[in-house]
């Protein structure tokens, strides 16, 4: 019995029982197929079964991949709003299948038996379903035109004559590996004229206060004993609930609340800014810190437009200094990945795949009678009570394809939904999204994103990342290893709603209401310090930052780009950076 059927009848069995409310989003990577010409039947046969578990005819969709490099990625979204991103391939290791159905009240997700050999390889079905013929048309139009196809204008292909059937790709054994990427162009080629770094000790500066990421990073650095907190500021003229953050976060560090931001940053004992400005005014900020040379340590992601992101780009390669955004590739995961990566064992990537969902927040009180219609220049991102989850989450993942594969984006093609919150729902933005990229070399990530609920996982979220070779794939899980701990205690429960912040965003505001820590699994953690370590040692030696403020650029670029294919409903190209080669 195949992997893919042992899930499949593993998840109708769940959802006749109902305990994930209503499903809105699939993942599923299927690598299941002995060859190369099963692609295409497996990959309607997957589809099929995700409007199946979602509940909902197929609207749209859109593929990348092709069978000749053994991995087709698509995808789809459905009528009522939901989607599935659905990736298929061929099993040149153990077949393998990653699974997580997400509902409004909780997820599915298939934990295959990594104990014993994998079950038996995925034959495609000798007789597919008429569903799953006209999905398959889809695809393979979709893989044509290289952009999104209306799945409900299309007959099966069963049902059309020969003359009508599209041409089906390649069906050889043999897999065509992506070209070798060359350096990724900045988004300004221009040239860095970077002073020394200041030898330690760094008097630090922090730029707005509580309720950002300002208490995580400050709580870094002042850990840190090449560090000295100077003091707070921020613009004048701020809204007074925001002035009296920041003078919270002063007090509870125990340094001085600066009432001039120019006057601090003429401080000759300023030498790094920590700047946690709203993204709507993050880059005037960014840009009068570069200019008084000092060096910066930035929220993510870096601005609120592509053009303020390049504004802050001259910026600082005008007046030399370092730049760095908080990301999480200098985190445990990321670097099992770049080993995976860097050991030769996969082959030629052809596809990586990211999972990354925030289990915080009381989920379930989205209305998904109102599917959600997206802008293509988003406005407002941040609220007191919801964020653009796709803006704050969806950083993450772009940043690493990047930072471990060194390929730049050339489409992307994105869904974006309100399933879990009501608040996100009333503010107008987004609490989940789902990405297909197409990157230079003519690899293929997938990615999906987003904020689902206090229950929807046993620790922080989902977050899993898969590097597809040619040779085998790397599966790297945020939470394995881990110690698994069952004792004699009380169940975990949600902790009570905040006031100032019912989704749990801040750690001040979740220590006022006694949040209880889920202790379900354990993995060793260092609380996210090692970004600002590396900062740190990128200023004392003397070299650039891989996370500088030109690569934090590029992925608001990709980021913007999402926002206005969901827009749209098509897939998006990105501008050729200035100075990029042909």
């Amino acid at each position: 019995m195949s992997e893919l059927h042992l899930a499949s009848e593993a998840v109708r069995l769940a959802l006749r029982e109902g305990r994930i409310g209503t499903p809105v989003s699939l993942r599923l990577i299927a690598h299941t197929t002995p060859d190369h010409g099963q692609l295409l039947g497996l990959v309607g046969r997957c589809l099929d079964l995700a409007c199946e578990w979602l509940g909902a005819p197929p609207l749209r969709l859109h593929a990348t991949g092709g069978v000749p490099t053994g991995q087709i990625s698509t995808l789809l979204r459905c009528a009522a709003g939901q989607t599935a991103l659905v990736s298929v391939g061929s099993a040149a290791w153990d077949p393998l299948v990653h699974l997580v159905l997400v509902g409004t009240r909780g997820i599915l997700a298939w934990e295959p038996d990594g104990s014993q050999p994998s079950a038996a390889a995925d034959p495609a079905p000798a007789h597919p379903s008429e569903g799953a013929e006209t999905l398959l048309r889809a695809v393979l139009l979709s893989l044509q035109t290289h952009d999104v196809v209306d799945v409900s204008q299309l007959k099966p292909l069963q049902k059309l004559d020969e003359g009508q059937r599209s041409p089906a790709p390649r069906t050889g054994t043999a897999k065509t590996a992506p070209a070798p990427p060359r350096p990724v162009d900045p988004p300004l080629r221009q040239a860095v004229h970077r002073r020394s770094g200041p030898t330690p000790p760094y008097g630090v500066l922090l730029v707005t206060g509580a309720h950002t990421h300002q208490e995580n990073y400050a709580e870094a650095f002042a850990a840190d004993p090449r560090c000295r907190l100077v003091g707070l500021t921020d613009e004048p003229d701020l809204p007074p609930r925001r002035n009296a953050l920041n003078e919270q976060l002063a007090r509870a560090l125990s340094i001085p609340l600066l009432p001039s931001l120019d006057e601090a940053l003429a401080r000759p004992d300023v030498h790094i800014v920590s700047i946690c400005a709203q993204p709507e005014r993050r880059a005037r900020i960014i840009c009068r810190c570069a200019n008084a040379g000092k060096h910066l340590y930035l929220d993510k992601p870096l601005a609120a437009s592509v053009a303020e992101a390049g504004e802050i780009v001259e910026a600082v390669c005008r007046a030399g200094v370092y730049s760095q955004m908080f990301s999480q590739v200098h985190a445990t995961p990321a670097a099992r990945a770049r080993l995976a990566l860097d050991s030769g064992k996969l082959g030629d990537v052809v596809a990586v795949h990211c999972d990354l969902f925030f289990a915080k927040g009381p989920a379930g009180t989205a209305d998904l009678a109102k599917p959600r219609v997206e802008t293509r220049q988003p406005q407002q991102f941040e609220a007191i009570e919801s964020k653009r989850e796709l803006f704050n989450v969806g950083v993450y993942p772009l940043v690493l394809i990047r930072w471990l594969l060194g390929r730049a984006v050339h489409k992307v093609c994105a869904v974006i939904g309100n399933y879990f919150f009501r608040e996100h729902q009333q503010n107008d933005m987004e609490d989940f999204a789902t990405l297909i990229l197409e990157l230079e070399g003519g690899v293929t990530a997938t990615i999906a994103v987003g904020r689902t609920g206090w229950p929807s996982h046993p620790a922080g979220g989902v977050n899993a990342t898969y590097l597809m070779g040619t040779k085998a794939v790397a599966r790297i899980d945020a939470y394995r290893p881990r110690l698994a701990v069952w004792a004699d205690e009380p169940p975990w429960s949600a902790p009570r709603r905040h006031p100032e912040d019912p989704m749990g965003f801040w750690s001040s505001t979740q220590k006022e209401v006694s949040a209880p820590p889920k202790r379900a699994w354990l993995v060793a953690s260092d609380g996210g310090k090692e970004d600002v370590r590396y900062f740190l040692d990128c200023l004392e030696q003397g070299r650039p930052s891989d996370v500088s403020a030109k690569e934090a650029a590029a992925a608001l670029e990709a980021l913007m780009a999402a926002y206005e294919s969901a827009a749209l409903g098509r897939a998006v190209a990105l501008a050729k950076p200035r100075g990029a080669r042909d």
